[in-house]
C-alpha cells in the first residue's frame, strides 16, 4: 500500500484510540467508574449496542453519553465512507491492473520468459529490455510482485512456472526463448520439462548450482545449461590471466548504447544470395560490417570465415557493426 494511502488509515486509527481514551477519562472522572467499567461503558456506547449501562448515570455521565454517541456516529460515518471508498479503489485497480497486463501478454510474439526474478533472473530481465527485447517475468513472491507491479516496464505473471495453466498464461507456446533461474534446481528442472512439452521450438536455458545438474537438465530439454558459481569462478581467472581482453569483449557484448556491438544475424531469409560466397557478395565492401564467426548447418563454428566461404539458409553470422550496418547486411543477404 502506497504512503498517501496509509496515512489517512493511521489517522482513522488514531481517532477512534482518541475517542476510546476521552470515553473511559470521562466515566473514571464523571462517574467514578473502574478502569474495566469505564472501557466496558465506552465500548457499548461508541458501538450503539444498547446493552444496560454499569449503574445508572448522573446528570453529567448522562450528557457526557450523548456528547460521546455522536462524537463516535460521526466519526464511524467517515471511517466506513473512506474504508470502503479506499479498498473499492484498491480492487478495482488490482483488477483493472492485472486485466491490461493478460491483454498486453496475449498481444506479444517472440518474446523471452523470465521465470524467478531473483539475482540472476533480474538480471537477465534488465538486459533483455535494454535490448528492446520484450520480457514476462513469472514469479509468486508477494515482495517480488508487489515491486513488478510498480515498475511499467516487466510484464509479469503472479504464479507457480512449474504449472501448465501460468505458462500458458505468460504466452510460452508464442515466446521463442524461456530462461529459469528459479534457486532450486529440482524446480527448475521441472519448468524445463513442461515448458519443452508445450512448445517443442522453444530456446531454454536454464540456471543449475550444481555441475551434476547439468546434464540432467539438458535431457529435459534446456538447451543451455548456466552454472552461476563456476561462470563467476572462470571470470575472476580472466581477469588476472587476460584482464584486457575479457573487458574488450564484455563492453562490446553488453554495450547498450554508442555505434558498435557484436549481433548473430541468422542467413534463413537467403534468396538470389544462397550458395554465394562472402567475397562474391562484398559483405564487407557493401555494409562496412566485420564478420568475426559462422555456425555451419552442421553446428560447427567457423572463426574469422575466409572469402570463400559460402552462405546457405541454416548459416548463422557473427558480425560487429553498427546498427545501420546490420540492416544492410539483412538487405543484401534477403
Amino acid at each position: 500500500m502506497e504512503q498517501k494511502g496509509r496515512k489517512p488509515i493511521i489517522l482513522s486509527i488514531s481517532v477512534l484510540i482518541g475517542i476510546i481514551a476521552i470515553g473511559v477519562t470521562g466515566y473514571i472522572h464523571l462517574e467514578g467508574y473502574s478502569f474495566t467499567e469505564a472501557i466496558y461503558m465506552t465500548i457499548i456506547t461508541i458501538g450503539t449496542v444498547g446493552f444496560k449501562e454499569v449503574r445508572p448515570l448522573s446528570v453529567q455521565g448522562m450528557w457526557f453519553t450523548i456528547s460521546l454517541i455522536i462524537l463516535s456516529i460521526g466519526f464511524f460515518a467517515y471511517a466506513i465512507s473512506y474504508l470502503a471508498r479506499h479498498l473499492s479503489e484498491q480492487i478495482l485497480m488490482r483488477y483493472s491492473s492485472k486485466y491490461k497486463m493478460e491483454k498486453q501478454i496475449a498481444k506479444l510474439q517472440n518474446h523471452v520468459i523470465v521465470v524467478g526474478y531473483g539475482r540472476n533472473g533480474s538480471q537477465a530481465a534488465e538486459e533483455l529490455l535494454e535490448h528492446n527485447i520484450p520480457v514476462v517475468v513469472i514469479e509468486n513472491r508477494p515482495k517480488v510482485i508487489e515491486y513488478l507491479r510498480d515498475n511499467p516496464r516487466i510484464a509479469y505473471v503472479d504464479g507457480d512456472a512449474t504449472s501448465d495453466s501460468t505458462l500458458r498464461k505468460a504466452g510460452v507456446e508464442r515466446a521463442k526463448a524461456l530462461i529459469t533461474a528459479l534457486a532450486n534446481d529440482a524446480d527448475n528442472l521441472f519448468v524445463v520439462i513442461t515448458a519443452r512439452e508445450m512448445n517443442p521450438k522453444l530456446k531454454i536455458i536454464s540456471r543449475a548450482s550444481a555441475i551434476a545438474n547439468d546434464k540432467k537438465l539438458k535431457l529435459a530439454g534446456a538447451n543451455n545449461v548456466i552454472l552461476p558459481d563456476q561462470v563467476g569462478g572462470q571470470k575472476m581467472a580472466k581477469l588476472i590471466i587476460q584482464p584486457d581482453i575479457l573487458e574488450f569483449v564484455e563492453n562490446i557484448m553488453l554495450k547498450r548504447s554508442g555505434d558498435v556491438s557484436l549481433f548473430e544475424i541468422s542467413c534463413s531469409n537467403l534468396n538470389h544470395s544462397e550458395g554465394k560466397t562472402i567475397r562474391e557478395l562484398a559483405i564487407r565492401e557493401n555494409t562496412g560490417i566485420n564478420i568475426l564467426g559462422a555456425k555451419t548447418a552442421l553446428g560447427e563454428y567457423v572463426l574469422n570465415p575466409k572469402p570463400d566461404f559460402t552462405l546457405y539458409p541454416e548459416t548463422l553470422l557473427f558480425v560487429l557493426g553498427t546498427k545501420e550496418q546490420v540492416w544492410k547486411l539483412k538487405e543484401l543477404l534477403s
